[in-house]
């Protein structure tokens, strides 16, 4: 069986290592456009401000690892066209046929129609590329001023990387906070309040009207001026359906595919950044653009085309970060986009410690879910603290994929001791407040 993948980021090169593990005898073949297999874009922000040494050290495997798997790599290479009746790949070197194909082509940055977007100084951040030209800049020009368009993950994280190198950053975001698709108002306070104890400033409800100079020296926003000689823009990514599109795939904002990842074509499947796969709650077709769900992806459609009966389970885009060392959990649906969906809910909040108050060391924890009250099933959750907020969002999540009540979080089974947690945990609290509001 003839293998190829297009793309040769995380889901691509994943796909091609789960798939060797399941069929040893496929020949498998890779085609990407950069000159490496996978490397962790979730990384380049620590790249920047110098907590990883050097952008080489993000790929997470040397080429010569996948030669040894027998996987033949086209690095370099551009897939320009499919002719699904002869089932052949058209590149810019040459055809490759296929039995089965996988489109693993992600998503780009997404660049707003501003003045100015593409003078010196102005930067996505979303590939080795990328990093490697904000690193020359920073070290060229010695930027001061920074200006963060976007409070999305990327935009904060990028905003707290130039903080360390010790610049005076201002994040502008067209939304009323931070994160807005992730956190609701009161949660998204405590992260503004966080960054800016470590200097991070905010705009929100305003929009970036011009980029001034060529390199940078200032921006609008609105009507006011002011001064800047680097700007980030992080104003979210795009799926990568043109070449889908060109060949008559089924696509929306991504590329449509059924439980088992194929398309419109049986023998084509889509995974990754590019996939439109099904949201958990809503029961609508989302995007879930998270490595994590890329490796998910990868591995279903490995098996699947091994011959294996497996789907691709509806996502609660369970997601984390850290910005100057809080930590911000989440997934599911927040209690705003379960408003806007028509979902009626009970919502349980509780602020603790992570260790009982008797113990030195315990860091502030804020902990929101949010309950279904047609059935009692958690459908959401938020969590920001100092420390332990992973294992918590974690555990939340598993719970609410397997269907868990407010009952089931309220009288959850944890574990205790006093340099660790308390002995009643802010997660079952927070189950127990929303208890009170179902009763």
């Amino acid at each position: 069986m003839k293998v190829v993948v297009i793309g040769s980021g995380t889901a691509g090169s994943n796909f091609a290592l789960f798939l060797r593990k399941a069929d040893r005898k496929a020949e498998i073949t890779v085609i990407g456009k950069e000159p490496t297999m996978q490397y962790s874009p979730c990384a380049l922000p620590h790249v920047i401000s110098g907590t990883i040494e050097k952008p080489e050290d993000v790929i997470v495997f040397p080429n010569e690892f996948y030669e040894r798997q027998r996987i033949k790599m086209l690095l370099g290479v551009e897939a320009r066209v499919i002719d699904r009746e002869r089932k052949v790949v058209i590149t810019d070197k040459g055809e490759i046929p296929y039995d089965k194909l996988v489109l693993a082509v992600g998503s780009r940055a997404f660049i707003p129609p501003i003045r100015g977007v593409e003078n010196e100084g102005v930067f996505t951040l979303k590939s080795l590329g990328d990093v490697r030209k904000i690193k020359a800049y920073i070290a060229e020009r010695k930027p001061k001023k920074a200006v963060v368009i976007g409070a999305g993950l990327i935009g904060l994280e990028g905003a707290e990387a130039f903080a360390k190198l010790g610049m005076e950053v201002l994040v502008v975001e067209l939304m009323d906070r931070l994160m807005p698709t992730m956190l609701d108002r009161d949660m998204a306070k405590l992260v503004q309040a966080e960054m800016e104890r470590h200097g991070v400033s905010f705009r929100f409800g305003v929009g970036v009207s011009e980029i001034i100079g060529s390199p940078v020296k200032a921006v609008k926003i609105g009507e006011e001026e002011v001064k800047a000689d680097l700007v980030l823009v992080a104003t979210g990514v795009r799926a990568n359906v043109d070449l889908a599109k060109k060949v008559g795939l089924e696509v929306s904002r991504g590329i449509v595919v059924n439980e088992h990842l194929q398309t419109s074509d049986p023998d084509i499947y889509a995974i990754g950044d590019c996939a439109e796969v099904v949201d958990a709650v809503t029961g609508k077709r989302t995007l879930s653009q998270l490595g994590t769900s890329a490796v998910r992806m990868a591995k279903v459609a490995a098996e699947h085309i091994a011959g294996k009966d497996v789907a691709f389970r509806p996502v609660f885009n369970t997601a984390i970060t850290g910005l100057f060392g809080l930590e911000i959990g989440v997934f599911g649906i927040t209690e705003e986009g379960a408003k806007r969906e028509g979902i009626e809910t009970a919502v349980g909040r509780f602020r603790g410690s992570t260790k009982p108050e008797y113990y030195p060391g315990g860091k502030p924890i804020t902990v929101k879910l949010v309950f279904r009250k047609s059935d009692r099933k958690l459908i959401g959750g938020q969590i920001v603290g100092g420390e332990r907020v992973w294992g918590r969002i974690m555990t939340l999540s598993a719970l609410a994929q397997k269907g868990a009540t407010v009952e089931d979080v309220a009288y959850l089974e944890t574990a205790y001791a006093p340099p660790i947690s308390p002995t009643i945990d802010p997660i079952t609290v927070a189950g127990e407040m929303a208890i009170r509001k179902l009763t």
